[in-house]
């Protein structure tokens, strides 16, 4: 019977001792101490929105936007807490010719060309009108002028002129003989004259010292000969042949002389060679 009892004690220890400690367990647990059951948290909120911190106070504003070129800042206005929506604002827009930076990237008017050369409609083909916003600019027409220039560039110089024909002066500007005996005649170093030929080209005739050329210009170029028949320091007959060519535009032409005696006779002199350079004046003729 005392064993019983005994038993009995022992068992009814146990049990108050084992709910004893799921009681304390229970409280520690419920203090936070070596438990992790319960976390505790605070908010910054001090009246915003869904607990977030104030961002402005309500009527304050704030610029937004852009200011570069043809756009304008706007306002945001404080509401709730919270600045709202950009209003009054001017945005950009695609880029026109109007002398606007219309889309606000710091640059006026690009990829419009602007100053790059063009031809207005005029009756010449020369790029001397520039871009602009309206358009190709006007210039006078270029009359195609005895100059030695294509001044309508049309790509032909001194073609259909609309100024006369042309007569630009010659100057025989280098002689070299083939001999240092040989004697100028009739076409020396200085000898002047003029040339005469229509703009769109075709016959043409010169006098030089005291010869007298024909021949043609063909795209500019130009073929002339003269022939005179002279008698000599030597009392001689001689032929002389003189030949200019090249081309008008360069304003040098070449000369060439030659001769040939008609009449042989026993003190005649050895014949003569000739070149040198013929000037092409394009002011008035001498």
């Amino acid at each position: 019977m005392r064993r019983g009892l005994l038993l009995s004690g022992w068992l009814g220890a146990l049990l108050t001792s084992l709910l004893a400690c799921g009681a304390r367990s229970a409280l520690r647990g419920s203090s936070g101490e070596g438990g992790s059951a319960t976390t505790t948290s605070t908010t910054t909120a001090t009246g915003g929105q869904g607990g977030a911190p104030v961002a402005c106070v309500d009527g304050e504003t704030i610029a937004c936007g852009s200011d570069v070129g043809a756009c304008k800042k706007g306002v945001r206005t404080c509401d709730g807490a919270v600045f709202g929506p950009c209003e009054g604002d001017v945005g950009p827009s695609p880029e026109q010719c109007n002398g606007i930076d219309d889309n606000c990237d710091g640059q006026i008017d690009e990829g419009f060309h602007l100053g790059e050369p063009c031809d207005d409609p005029d009756t010449d083909l020369c790029l001397d009108s520039v871009i602009t916003c309206a358009g190709c600019s006007s210039s006078p027409d270029n009359l195609e002028t005895c100059n030695g220039v294509d001044d309508n560039c049309n790509g032909i110089v001194d073609a259909d002129c609309d100024v006369g024909d042309c007569q630009p002066a010659l100057e025989v500007t280098g002689s070299t003989p083939s001999s240092p005996n040989c004697i100028d005649f009739p076409v020396e170093k200085g000898s002047t004259g003029v040339i005469e030929y229509p703009c769109a080209g075709g016959p043409v005739t010169a006098q030089l010292g005291s010869v007298f050329f024909s021949g043609s210009v063909v795209g500019g170029v130009v073929s002339l000969d003269g022939t005179v028949t002279i008698t000599g320091p030597d009392g001689c007959l001689w032929k002389t042949t003189h030949h200019i060519s090249g081309t008008i535009s360069s304003g040098q032409l070449s000369y060439s002389y030659a001769e040939a005696v008609v009449n042989p006779k026993p003190f005649c002199w050895q014949p003569c060679t000739e070149v040198g350079t013929v000037k092409v004046n394009w002011g008035a003729a001498p």
